[in-house]
This record gives structure tokens, C-alpha cells and sequence, in this order.
């Protein structure tokens, strides 16, 4: 991870000077109470994610843009550091253990806040009154969702993304589905989505229907409304909790059973013709119309990166849902932000998370690069902007997306797309709620290595029969049983219970 010298102040505010800032800045943020402008001014680093491959060129042109703003506002500069995905959780481990310079931790995807609870990896923001200090911006943005980074008293992450409510499904390559004769409904089930990709094989197009890659990753998980606990439910998982809130084990339930038996007929018809050896992506086969479709969460904003990508590639992109639009712990901790515990400044990484939400320049810079760089406006517009491709951090979130640039093909009415959506969800009664696994560290390390070694088998539909896939996956569920995860499930089952009991 590069380090750079931090700018000059006067550079900095020679630079300013050359900004239009349209952002809104809180006062509150600002406060001289607050934020000491007389000391030496702090490097805040921050990680943001992107696609494996991705190389940045205009980094260092960003953060002095950035810069420029924040020097003068809250006394920081920025070290953006941009980690490939596909590493973000060695990078993260390892940068704790080694004590590099970390401060803004991505906490979400990848790396789920539920897998980092009892890990020493993020600074609880509760700590002489942190947040509620240094984070005015993200209280006032947040309210109730800040209950989703909250864990034992301990506030872990804030939510990175106001807009929480999510659609689960498939994108498709829709040009090709158009070509092809094939409607795709835009809601349905998994015998529907089926249907489709049988379709799609039928048609002798050279294509591949469905992919899983190494099968390491559960896709279920977008086909049915299951709410997990831990890294690929490693404490458990309610499956439906507008009837149920009964914490179960997700690889002994009837429809993981169905799930993996399908994998198993779709192995055998070829629906999925890669084998688990292949380490791309679905999202490279994707962009380069080599897959039909994949799994993947429906935001107004997800959609329209898609677009953005597809466009570039020479394809449309459609949407089939097969789960309602829902607000849960998962949506609200899909994209959060954290504190590393290493940070040596925690004030001055939480003065620019705050300062983040509250200057729309900044969200801009990060969001979506540099104008005549990375990005151009609109004819005629001042709000929406066209992106070169240069910059597609597909994995960040952050600021205040009312005050933003709206990145085409979305129009003005892009927020009120993501409101409608927002108030068409259901909302989750497990919303704020967050297992403590600080006392099963052990069992959490011994329960993930079983689900690595078994599920890539059956999710990638590669037993020898249904006979020896149902064998496998009771040899699984014993595994599991051994390492500890029906105590888990039971530790996590009483907490849960309390904390309905104290709603």
C-alpha cells in the first residue's frame, strides 16, 4: 500500500479555491469543539474495493481533489487504498496483525460485519461518546439503522447506503433473451428461473446458462428469503421471518436439500457447464456475454452500474426477482463502514466519514472519479453525468445520494425510484439485531473450514448421483454437529430471544 506526503496546506487551499463545492456542509461537523485545526493535519486511509484487475490510474489526482476539500474543512487528507475483493479479507487481517496504517474498514460483501464481531478487527464508535460527537452527519442520516452496526452495546459499523431495501435475483443478458425469443418474467420462483435457463440451453445459443465457479458461495441465498447468521451461515439462519424466528441450520433444512439436488440435475443437463476449478468470475463471464445470467441484489443504483457496463460491452441487462424487496440486517450490513482497532486516530477517521456524508463533493470524487477525466455532464444537465468506464468502484458506497450526481442512463427521477422501492419493502423484525460470537471464536474458525470443504461438492452439482449427494450432504451435517454449530445456533438462538424479550 503506497504512502504519499501529505499536501501542503497552502497547495491545499490553492486548490480549493479552484473547486466549485455544491455539497451541503454541516456546522455541526465542523465544530472547533470538535475538530482541532492548530494541530498537524491526519492521513485518514480508507479502503475502497473493487473488481479483481482493477488498477486505478488517476488515484493520486483524486486524492489531492479531495484533499483540497478536506484540509481546510476538518484538517485530513486521504490515502485511498483500493483492494481487489477477491483479497479484502487477508488484506484486512493482515493489516491488523501487522499494524499498518488502516483506518476506514469496508465492512460488508465480502466481509460481513456478522464474521467480525468477535475478531478484534473494528473500534467500537461508542467509545467516549465517538459517533454521537464526531458522527452528527451519520445520526441524524441514519437513525434506527444505525442499530444494525450495533452488537452488545458495542456500535461496530454504521450503515454505508441510506437506501436499504433490496430485491433478490438474476440479472440477464436481455439482448440475448430478446434475440432468442425468450421472455423472462420480471418476478417469479426458482422453477421459473428454471424454466429459463432450460430454454436458453435448448436454443443451441453458445452461451453458458448458469455459473457457480467454485460453488464456494451459496447462491440460495438469492433464490429464497432466508435471513443468515455468520459467513455462509455459519451460526444459523431464520428462514422466514414473517413466520418463524426460530434460528436453524441452513445445510439441514428441506430446502437446502432441494437446492443442492437441483444443482445436481442442472450438473447432469448442462445448465452448469464450468467446472469447479474455474476461478473467474460470473460478473467477467457477464460483461463479456459469455453467461446468460447471474446472481445478484436489485437496487435502482445496482441496476444502473449494470447498465452503465453492459451498455459498454454492447448488451442490455435485465432482472428477474424471485425475492421481494425486504429491509434486513443483511441489506442494512451489506455496505457498512468501520473503524479499524488499529486506527491511531479513530476522531479523525470518524471527522471524515461524517464530513463524507455531509460534502457532496467528496461523495462525488469517490463515487464517481474527476470531471473531464472520468466523467463528463449530461447535455444540458448539471445533475446527471456520463461516465467514460475510466472509474467503476463497483463496491463502494458512500454520501449522501440526494445531494450526489446521478450517473446515467438513471434520470431525475432516480431517487424517487429508490424511495418507491424503499417503501415497498417489507421490513425485517430481526432489523438490529446481530449475534455476538465473541465466545465462539474457536467453533466459528473450526465450522467455517467444514463448509469449505463440503459445500463446494454440492453446490456445484458434482456428486456421482443423487443417492451419493444426499449421503454427502448428511456426512456434512454431522460435520457440522461436531464442530460446534448446533451450540452456536442455540447461543445464538438465546440472545435473539432476549433481544426480542427487551424491544
Amino acid at each position: 500500500m503506497k504512502k504519499k506526503i501529505i499536501s501542503t496546506v497552502l497547495t491545499a487551499c490553492m486548490m480549493a479555491g479552484m473547486l466549485t463545492c455544491t455539497g451541503a456542509y454541516s456546522v455541526a461537523a465542523a465544530d472547533s469543539s470538535v475538530i482541532n485545526m492548530d494541530e498537524d493535519p491526519y492521513q485518514v486511509a480508507i479502503q475502497m474495493v473493487v473488481l479483481p484487475g482493477t488498477e486505478v490510474a488517476d488515484e493520486a489526482a483524486m486524492e489531492d481533489a479531495i484533499n483540497a476539500i478536506t484540509l481546510p474543512a476538518i484538517n485530513c487528507t486521504v490515502d485511498l487504498q483500493y483492494v481487489w475483493i477477491s483479497e479484502l479479507q487477508n488484506t484486512t487481517s493482515l493489516a491488523i496483525a501487522g499494524n499498518e496504517k488502516i483506518d476506514l474498514v469496508h465492512v460488508g460483501t465480502v466481509q460481513s460485519l456478522s464474521s467480525l464481531v468477535g475478531s478484534d478487527i473494528l473500534y467500537d464508535m461508542n467509545t467516549d461518546d465517538l459517533l454521537q460527537t464526531h458522527g452528527p452527519e451519520l445520526v441524524s442520516l441514519f437513525g434506527d439503522l444505525l442499530n444494525s452496526g450495533n452488537v452488545g452495546g458495542k456500535q461496530l459499523a454504521v450503515p454505508a447506503r441510506q437506501y436499504c431495501a433490496v430485491k433478490k435475483g438474476f440479472y440477464y443478458n436481455k439482448t440475448i433473451a430478446d434475440k432468442l425469443g425468450i421472455t423472462v418474467p420480471e418476478k417469479g420462483t426458482l422453477d421459473d428461473l428454471e424454466k429459463v435457463l432450460y430454454e436458453v440451453k435448448d436454443s443451441g445459443e453458445d452461451i453458458m446458462c448458469h455459473f457457480v465457479g467454485g460453488g464456494d458461495m451459496n447462491l440460495m441465498a438469492w433464490m429464497v428469503p432466508y435471513e443468515a447468521f455468520g459467513s455462509e451461515a455459519a451460526y444459523g439462519a431464520v428462514m422466514d421471518s414473517s413466520k418463524d424466528l426460530t434460528v436453524e441450520n441452513l445445510y439441514a433444512t428441506d430446502t437446502y436439500k432441494d437446492y443442492i439436488l437441483r444443482m445436481y440435475k442442472w450438473r447432469q443437463d448442462g445448465i452448469i457447464a464450468k467446472d469447479a476449478t474455474d476461478t473467474s468470475s460470473s460478473t467477467d463471464y457477464q460483461y463479456s456475454q459469455q453467461l446468460f445470467c447471474g446472481q445478484g441484489d436489485y437496487t435502482p443504483q445496482q441496476m444502473n452500474d449494470n447498465q452503465v457496463v453492459a451498455a459498454q460491452n454492447g448488451f442490455e441487462y435485465g432482472y428477474m426477482t424471485l425475492v421481494d424487496s425486504s429491509i434486513t440486517n443483511s441489506t442494512a450490513t451489506e455496505y457498512m463502514w468501520g473503524i479499524a482497532t488499529n486506527s491511531e486516530r479513530p476522531d479523525k477517521a470518524m471527522d471524515f466519514l461524517n464530513f463524507l456524508y455531509s460534502n457532496a463533493d467528496v461523495a462525488n470524487i469517490m463515487k464517481y472519479g474527476l470531471e473531464g477525466t472520468n466523467y463528463n455532464f449530461a447535455e444540458g444537465s448539471t445533475d446527471i453525468i456520463e461516465s467514460n468506464g475510466s472509474y467503476l468502484p463497483l463496491f463502494y458506497q458512500g454520501g449522501n445520494q440526494k445531494d450526489m450526481y446521478i450517473k446515467a442512463p438513471a434520470g431525475e427521477d432516480y431517487i424517487a425510484q429508490c424511495e418507491a422501492q424503499e417503501a415497498e419493502a417489507t421490513v425485517s423484525p430481526l432489523l438490529g439485531y446481530m449475534f455476538d460470537d465473541t465466545d465462539f471464536q474457536t467453533e466459528a474458525s473450526v465450522i467455517s473450514s467444514v463448509i469449505s470443504e463440503y459445500t463446494p461438492t454440492l453446490q456445484n452439482g458434482l456428486c456421482g448421483s443423487e443417492e451419493e449427494t444426499l449421503a454427502y450432504l448428511d456426512e456434512f451435517v454431522n460435520a457440522l454437529d461436531a464442530a460446534g454449530m448446533n451450540d452456536a445456533i442455540a447461543a445464538n438462538q438465546e440472545q435473539l430471544d432476549a433481544w426480542l424479550a427487551a424491544k
